[in-house]
């Protein structure tokens, strides 16, 4: 008696035979790797979306002349979030000083399959009245105006990064971790160029709500934790789309671990994620959505 195995039962077994010894054959190969082979490539995959890895903390970062300075920033960046993937708490600061209205911009939160934290410095050319600052794009600062800063991101275990340097744009970004903004605090550095600047800064934070016992001032330095945002946004989020985006990013988030478990480390398993599901590895570094040149939405 001749059994016959159908043929499509027998090309998916030739396939998943086929995919399995793929997969064999990129651990194998990023295993042999240094890890410093392992951050020199996956920095270099990672130069066009703007972001360098930093393996000590095993997050990702910006570099000061990454291309994103080009679109400055305004509130409808922060509006536009939620329909981005990003479930964020938004802190914009604005404050006048020497002739030109600056905005520093505080965020935390979930970017896609990311938990992360920034803050940004801009500033317009000139007083903008607080009427048309909603409407109006600001200008990331120049390398001789960039604020030297700290940033702490606390998570409800344990921190997750601290950065420390002089930068227009200080982030940092945990990739594979899912929390709720409102489960992060934010530890806060700055430390302006002069003590006026300082004292225009710690104005506007009083403006918003933040108490004397919330600041702590030394001279032209100021430190303070952001928890829950003071700035209201002109078009609040929708709760539900909100619950709905949090649970989204939390399953991705599972999906990642669980399709690059052969790896504990961020730089392993995007390297595999490189070898095995490119479009996936390129999805995967989109951290925020803006358009460079017409080539890539990041």
């Amino acid at each position: 008696m001749y059994y016959f195995i159908p043929i499509p039962i027998v090309l998916i077994f030739v396939l998943y035979l086929l995919n399995y010894h793929r997969k064999k054959q990129a651990v194998q190969r990023i295993s042999q790797l240094s890890y410093r082979k392992k951050c020199d490539l996956l920095n270099e995959l990672a130069k066009p979306y703007g972001f360098t890895y930093q393996f000590v903390q095993d997050i990702f970062t910006a570099p000061v002349d990454t291309w994103q300075k080009e679109f400055g920033y305004g509130e409808f960046y922060d509006l536009s979030a939620l329909s981005l993937h990003m479930v964020l708490d938004c802190e914009p600061v604005y404050f006048n000083y020497q002739g030109k209205t600056w905005l520093i911009e505080f965020r935390k939160g979930q970017y896609g399959i990311n938990t992360g934290a920034e803050a940004g410095f801009y500033h317009a050319d000139s007083i903008v009245p607080p009427a048309l600052r909603p409407q109006t794009i600001f200008t990331a600062v120049s390398s001789k105006e960039m604020i030297p800063s700290k940033l702490r991101l606390i998570g409800p275990d344990c921190p997750f990064f601290t950065l420390s340097q002089k930068h227009w744009w200080n982030a940092g970004f945990v990739m594979g971790i899912a929390a709720p903004p409102e489960d992060l605090i934010l530890e806060v550095t700055l430390t302006f160029p002069e003590p006026d600047m300082c004292r225009a800064f710690t104005r506007a934070l009083h403006g918003l709500g933040y108490k004397s016992s919330e600041i702590l001032v030394s001279s032209s330095a100021v430190q303070f934790y952001f928890t829950r945002p003071k700035a209201a946004l002109l078009t609040p989020s929708d709760p539900l789309q909100k619950k709905y985006m949090l649970l989204r990013n939390s399953t991705l988030c599972e999906l990642f671990l669980w399709t690059t478990s052969p790896f504990f480390t961020t730089v392993d398993r995007l390297l595999y994620l490189h070898e095995i599901h490119p479009f996936i590895f390129r999805k995967t570094l989109v951290l925020r959505k803006f358009q460079k040149h017409g080539r890539c939405k990041l």
